[in-house]
């Protein structure tokens, strides 16, 4: 007698051989939203839309839009599964400006330099951004603190003027004269 797992049932064998796993990222097509707001995914060998978890932060007009214009999504498959999809990235839109684009833009505006920050500013209303002149210049500010940071390494400008630099490895390059100066150096 076969057991309950027994993957020996016609309907499974047709799911393994129809549905060989995908175990790397492939570029399918966002084709529409369902009403849960979850977004609808399609990709080469999918019989019809799939729902994708989705990992693009975007807000439900901007997501219906993209699936307006069947924007290309890249996928990953949770587990290889292709009836698991996970939608990680979507093609920018002709007119739509990036989200460095949109920080510089809403900076620009009359007054948003001027707004008061809170006493404990969330993340996102913690920067502010603005283009200055000239147009090759970019200026990123913060009430309090400005932090870079990627994996270990990072870099921590503070409102009193402290620099911090941080990371695993700092190297230090300069094809001209390297100057270190300051009222009092200490090493180690």
């Amino acid at each position: 007698m076969s057991s309950p797992d027994d993957s020996g049932t016609p309907d499974k064998q047709a799911r393994t051989e129809s549905q060989q796993p995908i175990l790397g990222p492939r570029v399918g097509r966002l084709v529409g939203v369902s009403l849960e707001g979850l977004p609808l995914v399609q990709f080469e060998g999918c019989p019809g839309p799939v729902l994708a978890r989705n990992f693009v932060a975007l807000d439900m007009t901007q997501l219906r839009v993209a699936a307006g214009e069947q924007r290309q999504a890249v996928l990953l498959f949770e587990e290889g599964d292709p009836a698991r999809p996970l939608l990680v990235a979507l093609e920018q839109g002709s007119g739509t400006p990036s989200l460095l684009e949109q920080l510089l833009e809403d900076a620009a505006r009359p007054g948003s330099s001027e707004t008061p920050a809170p006493a404990e500013p969330a993340p996102a209303t913690e920067t502010r951004a603005r283009n200055s002149v000239p147009e090759d210049r970019v200026v990123l500010g913060a009430q309090r603190e400005l932090v870079l940071q990627v994996g270990e390494a990072s870099i921590t400008l503070r409102r009193d003027g402290t620099i911090l630099l941080r990371g695993v490895r700092v190297e230090s390059r300069a094809s001209g004269l390297q100057l270190i100066r300051g009222g009092k150096i200490e090493l180690n």
